[in-house]
């Protein structure tokens, strides 16, 4: 690592902080995800249940619990509150672009390349929209990294400590997103014979990593052995074999298709997807001992979850480190060629025909397309992007450095484009109102039900202190209200079906729906009414 790192990193960290305090301001908690996870740490906190997670007032064994912890610690510290919370995401953020920084230090001993792999992950827009949200792949990045920089030490000098450090990665990394971690790490772990020189590798190195994985496994089993100890034998029964042998073996099944990640790949690197400096000479650097080492991790990591059934956009998340360390090691080869004005034209060009076919499209005809949407504010945000498009064909960077700092900047004004033109829409995300609305009928003693699956998506955010009655049929609520006199019931409509105002206690837009609060009378129309 270098003398001073802090001077390398402010401009990365910059790039991250300045709309991760945007977007904890004026963002809502999205739900079914954010909000569901919200409420299963505030019902923790609120039952001071630290060891078994809860969700509606039951044990909730889908997750682990880390993520949930570091919002009771959030909330010990600062006392419960809604703004602070998007902050968590941001701190492994930036917590992530320093250990990219230093793999790439560690791999190749060059500060110009750990720079740009930090300024190109932290730019990347689809790593720097995702370091504000509350999911677990930001943090399941960085227990990754940490992983993988103690394999990487292990390999200059097999000692202990390293190996150490990875086993402890591995256990928070389980308890952070379950045994998935291990996609992300074993890779490159197991095949290292082929990226270590030959003359240091020896057959101990599996020794050693079976001490990592050993590691790992009793970091977990001081909080599963209490779990198993306190839960309840459902509970136990979820957390010993559902969430892990279960899950790996439905994971086969093949419900998408194995090609299903690969038209993501443009879209998760963007705007350097279209850096020709980025990619053009990874084909030269395949005798590089660290780049075989990234690709190796990168591949491997690809392929195992392209055979997995149970695929999402977000599990590429804590890949993307893999991208930014093999583009900035093509970059950095660029360094030397003094013409560096005309790489920038591919990005400009994809803003210019972003912004030109957004703005087109607010004055033709879209039917439903946009009509969740304010046309002022995507017009506004379509004249920026052209602008922006613009302003980056003109000009013209003395460097690569330079011309690398104006791609990542624009990356920024992306992020504020965003906010701005999904403004409208994101208001449609804000359940605020309505749980409001439902911890006012909990407080007066109403049994609220709710229509169908419920994800936790009013607990945190309208505090509540009472669970809701989860039924599925008509036939169950209609029941459920003749046998209680205090009901309410919280449906989701069509956004046009008109709605009486006397069967009802509240109702807001949701998402392209509107979610109602019924009161009896309401309850009477709906469960008569066809389904």
């Amino acid at each position: 690592m270098p003398q001073q790192p802090i001077k390398q990193l402010w401009f990365p960290f910059l790039l991250l902080i300045v709309p991760g305090i945007l977007f904890a301001l004026l963002l809502p908690y999205f739900p079914v995800d954010e909000t569901r996870y919200l409420s299963v740490a505030w019902e923790m906190w609120l039952n001071n249940s630290f060891i078994v997670p809860i969700q509606n007032a039951l044990p909730y064994s889908h997750k682990p619990p880390f993520l949930f912890w570091l919002f009771d610690l959030d909330w010990l510290v600062f006392g419960v509150n809604g703004v602070t919370l998007r902050f968590i995401p941001l701190l492994f953020s930036l917590l992530n672009v320093a250990l990219v920084f230093r793999i790439a230090m560690q791999l190749w001993d060059d500060e110009k390349t750990a720079r740009y792999a930090a300024i190109v992950l932290s730019s990347t827009l689809s790593y720097l929209l995702w370091s504000s949200v509350i999911m677990f792949d930001v943090i399941l990045a960085t227990w990754v990294l940490l992983a993988v920089s103690g394999f990487i030490s292990a390999a200059k000098a097999p000692r202990p400590a390293p190996f150490l450090l990875a086993g402890v990665a591995i256990g928070f990394g389980i308890l952070t997103k379950g045994p998935a971690v291990l996609v992300y790490i074993l890779p490159a772990a197991l095949l290292s014979f082929l990226w270590m020189p030959k003359e240091d590798f020896s057959g101990r190195w599996y020794g050693w990593l079976a001490l990592s994985l050993a590691v790992g496994i009793a970091v977990l089993l001081l909080w599963l052995v209490p779990a198993a100890l306190t839960g309840s034998e459902s509970y136990r029964r979820a957390i010993l074999w559902g969430q892990t042998v279960n899950r790996m073996a439905n994971s086969f099944a093949h419900k998408r298709p194995l090609w299903w990640y690969i038209p993501w790949i443009p879209a998760l690197l963007m705007p350097w997807m279209l850096f020709p400096p980025a990619w053009k000479r990874l084909s030269r650097l395949t005798g590089d001992a660290g780049c075989r080492m990234v690709v190796i991790w990168l591949l491997g990591s690809f392929v195992i979850f392209s055979l997995l059934s149970g695929k999402q956009v977000h599990y590429m998340i804590p890949v993307l480190p893999t991208f930014s360390l093999l583009m900035s090691r093509s970059i950095a080869s660029f360094e030397s060629e003094g013409n560096h004005g005309r790489w920038h034209l591919p990005v400009a060009f994809f803003y210019l025909l972003a912004g030109g076919i957004l703005l087109s499209a607010t004055f033709v005809k879209q039917g439903h397309l946009l009509r969740n949407f304010d046309l002022a504010d995507l017009r506004g945000a379509a004249v920026v992007l052209v602008l922006l498009g613009g302003v980056m064909a003109l000009l013209r960077p003395p460097s690569m450095g330079a011309l690398l700092n104006r791609v990542a900047v624009s990356s920024l004004v992306f992020c504020a484009v965003v906010l701005v033109g999904g403004n409208t829409l994101f208001r449609r995300y804000d359940l605020s109102a309505i749980s409001q609305a439902v911890r006012l009928k909990q407080e007066q003693g109403y049994s609220v039900i709710h229509n169908g699956k419920y994800h936790g998506q009013f607990h945190f955010v309208g505090r509540l202190r009472q669970p809701l009655v989860e039924l599925g049929t008509r036939e169950a609520i209609a029941d459920y209200a003749a046998k209680h006199e205090k009901v309410a019931l919280v449906t989701y409509e069509p956004q046009e079906k008109p709605m009486e105002a006397r069967e009802l206690y509240f109702r807001q837009p949701f998402r392209s729906k509107q979610v109602v609060l019924l009161n009896r009378e309401g309850i009477s129309r709906f469960v008569s009414s066809p389904q």
